[in-house]
């Protein structure tokens, strides 16, 4: 296949992220002190009932306005990938074409019925955002990516990279296969789950995958110096009980997620400072 060449580079947003928002679902984000003291705006929704996993339509209403009730940065912080769901209240402000770039050891494509939830939401994005042109989901689990090729759904739109093709096929071929898809596409919006990455470097509540964070960066390096950038949000954090909490393996899983959080924030950054160019970008996520 021939290699897609950096013609199409955009320049980065160089104010893309001068802040990071951190939403309060579950307190897992508060014992990070490291990444609080990053320039961030704290959104508490602790006091919120039924939105754990799932979410009532009711609550849900209640989170959206909260949210639009405040300054919400380019990179948010979720917490634990039981809210995941909330990706879809960022996508609902997007209101120019775009596509998803999600790493998700989950396609996050299933149908619970009537209530959205943290395994439903990106088909819940895909039918009522017309907009939303394409999905890429990157590191997915083997039984959902089998489920999917057996059961398409959205096959023009979705793009799945199994944790097998991720594991024998050089990097530089996977974002060239994912510009391929991404084919006339000018923004991209990034979610991160961490269950995508080895449990060496992050550990979260759910089963994970085999990624590593050096191959996450470098993809995302990679499509962010060809796609306009919208924003992005994370979540993935490990929530500890009651009998994990006083003990020092709950301490060390915190910190392990806390120095993802704080290298992805530095990354970004990075890569909108280091925009020579002295341009900037006129996508904007409302």
């Amino acid at each position: 296949m021939k290699e897609i060449t950096d013609s199409l580079k955009e320049p980065f947003d160089t104010k893309a992220i001068d802040y990071i928002t951190l939403l309060n679902f579950d307190e897992t984000l508060t014992h990070q002190l490291s990444l609080q003291k990053l320039p961030h705006e704290w959104i508490d929704f602790s006091d919120i009932h039924h939105k754990n996993g799932f979410c009532e339509e009711t609550s849900l209403k209640k989170i959206r306005s909260r949210l639009q009730k405040r300054k919400v940065s380019k990179l948010s912080y979720i917490g634990s990938g039981n809210y995941h769901y909330v990706t879809y209240l960022f996508l609902e402000r997007i209101n120019r074409p775009f596509s998803l770039i999600l790493f998700d050891h989950h396609s996050d494509l299933f149908d619970h019925g009537p209530l959205i939830s943290c395994g439903s939401w990106v088909k819940y994005s895909l039918y009522h955002f017309h907009h939303l042109n394409k999905v890429v989901i990157i590191g997915v689990n083997e039984e959902d990516y089998h489920y999917f090729q057996n059961n398409p759904i959205f096959k023009e739109k979705i793009m799945m990279i199994n944790e097998q093709k991720l594991y024998r096929t050089p990097l530089h071929i996977l974002v060239n296969d994912i510009r391929e898809h991404l084919k006339d596409e000018k923004r991209i919006y990034i979610s991160v789950d961490k269950d995508v990455l080895n449990p060496s470097e992050a550990v979260t509540n759910w089963d994970q995958g085999s990624m590593s964070v050096v191959q996450m960066l470098y993809i995302i390096e990679k499509l962010l110096s060809h796609y306009s950038f919208i924003g992005m949000d994370v979540c993935g954090e490990f929530i500890k009980n009651i009998e994990s909490e006083y003990k020092f393996v709950a301490l060390d899983r915190v910190k392990m997620n806390e120095i993802v959080n704080v290298t992805l924030a530095g990354f970004i950054k990075g890569l909108s400072e280091g925009d020579d160019q002295g341009h900037s970008s006129s996508v904007h996520a409302t």
